[in-house]
C-alpha cells in the first residue's frame, strides 16, 4: 500500500515507474506531453492502474516520466466519484459507489 498526495489542479495521476511496475499497472502504449510546475515539458508514458481509496477500488490512468512524484489528480477524483473537502482536506464522495453517472428521469 502506498500513500499518495492528491492535487485536483492536475489532470492525470503521476506516479514513479517503480510504483507502477510494483502494482502491476498496464501500459496503454500512449504518450502525453505534460507541462510541469517549473515550466519544463516532458513526454510521459500512460498506464492503467487499479487504485483503492475510501473503500472504493477502480481503474484510472497514470502518467510517468523521469522524476515523477506520486500525486493523484482530477481524473482520479472523477473516476472514483470523490472530491477534496477544502475545510478538512479529506476525501468526500460526490456520488454513490459504483456509479459513474447519476441519471434520473
Amino acid at each position: 500500500m502506498f500513500r499518495v498526495s492528491i492535487d485536483p489542479s492536475i489532470f492525470f495521476a503521476t506516479l514513479p515507474a517503480e510504483i507502477l511496475f510494483e502494482v502491476g499497472a498496464s501500459s496503454e502504449f500512449l504518450k502525453a506531453k505534460m507541462e510541469l510546475e517549473d515550466g519544463r515539458i516532458v513526454e510521459a508514458l500512460i498506464y492503467s492502474v487499479i487504485v483503492s481509496a475510501q473503500g472504493r477500488e477502480n481503474v484510472t490512468l497514470a502518467a510517468t516520466y523521469e522524476g515523477a512524484l506520486p500525486v493523484l489528480g482530477a481524473k482520479f477524483l472523477e473516476d472514483f466519484g470523490l472530491k477534496v473537502d477544502l475545510e478538512t482536506s479529506l476525501l468526500k464522495p460526490t456520488r454513490r459507489q459504483g456509479f459513474a453517472y447519476n441519471f434520473e428521469s
